[in-house]
């Protein structure tokens, strides 16, 4: 296998990228410290990683973004912008920071999250969501499986002891007796500093809004949407976490199908990429076999992006039907679209 290894010259990083984006592997610690290293050492593997390597993960923040807020960026503009903050002068300051005890892209992908979504909301491009708080929401650690994942969330609480007893409990799964022994803790001080920790982080989690993390597989997920939970259900939102996930994800399967692009160029002469994907959608589901109430609720949620509080007013239904009809429906729309791209590609 050709690995990333430290002693590789600034060519061959080059070439070794380039051969990556179509052999993607996990890369061991040592291979991500060492590719680390490479893209701060020199300027010519920084832009090949940033604007080509990431190219999948930017062109999911294109989608995010103009799906959520209606704004047209290019994956260039996503590069500039994560680029400039992790270059920092010269100084590359957070990404020296990094170990190498999680994925590179993963932790990579976060910090890009942060970086993009903070200039948006700097430059007063999108809103900022100021309707959560720590009383209204549930933090859901104890549901995440990957426990990369949970670690990146609890990182969040950058208080040394807070963070560590949070780490035992999400983390390592410890009890809470085992915790208070394994941190020398009265139940009383174990209870009130488990208490400011879940309210720091659950602050922390609001105020990010949305942290994008890759998965080996490439598939991105939203870990603000994984680690907390809205339990006050009066929130307006003109769009759905999990729709705009699984359009992320079909980006994601674009890039990794390159057959995909020509099959829809054949279907849709002419037209704009995102464009033909969203007919193509479209098509595929109106032929699932919905009932006519079903198919409003995809239609208004998944093409006209309509508040899923105003349609279960108009539908007569509570927000929560609405809202899990809609990721039903998504679940199924995935698998059918699978088989169908399967037997299209036979």
């Amino acid at each position: 296998m050709n690995k990333a290894v430290d002693n590789k010259t600034k060519e061959q990083w080059l070439n070794w990228l380039k051969w990556f984006r179509n052999h993607r592997y996990e890369l061991s610690k040592e291979e991500s410290l060492a590719l680390r290293d490479a893209i701060i050492a020199f300027y010519c593997v920084a832009k090949e990683f940033f604007y080509h390597t990431l190219k999948p993960m930017n062109l999911g923040f294109v989608n995010k973004i103009e799906s959520t807020y209606g704004i047209t960026l290019s994956d260039t503009d996503i590069a500039t912008c994560v680029y400039r903050e992790a270059y920092n002068e010269g100084k590359w300051t957070r990404l020296s920071s990094y170990e190498g005890n999680c994925s590179l892209f993963g932790w990579v992908s976060v910090a890009a999250s942060q970086a993009v979504f903070k200039e948006l909301k700097d430059l007063h491009v999108i809103p900022t969501n100021s309707e959560l708080t720590s009383k209204n929401t549930s933090l859901t650690l104890r549901s995440m499986k990957e426990k990369e994942e949970v670690e990146m969330v609890v990182s969040l609480v950058e208080h040394p002891v807070m963070q560590t007893l949070l780490r035992n409990l999400y983390v390592e799964r410890l009890s809470d007796m085992v915790t208070m022994e394994k941190m020398g803790m009265t139940p009383m001080l174990f209870k009130e500093t488990r208490k400011v920790a879940e309210i720091i982080l659950k602050e922390s989690l609001i105020r990010e809004e949305i942290m994008l993390w890759e998965r080996e597989n490439g598939k991105i997920v939203d870990l603000v949407e994984l680690a907390l939970s809205n339990v006050s259900n009066v929130i307006n939102t003109s769009n759905s976490e999990e729709a705009l996930l699984a359009a992320l994800n079909m980006s994601q399967e674009d890039e990794a199908y390159p057959e995909v692009k020509d099959a829809l160029e054949e279907f849709y002469p002419g037209r704009p990429w995102r464009e033909q994907w969203t007919n193509f959608i479209m098509e595929r589901a109106s032929e699932m076999g919905w009932s006519d109430e079903d198919d409003t609720v995809f239609v208004e949620r998944f093409y006209n992006n309509t508040d899923p509080v105003k349609l279960a007013g108009r539908l007569g239904r509570a927000r929560t039907w609405v809202d899990n009809k809609y990721s039903r429906e998504l679940k199924a729309l995935t698998k059918y679209i699978k088989k169908w791209w399967e037997r299209f590609r036979a």
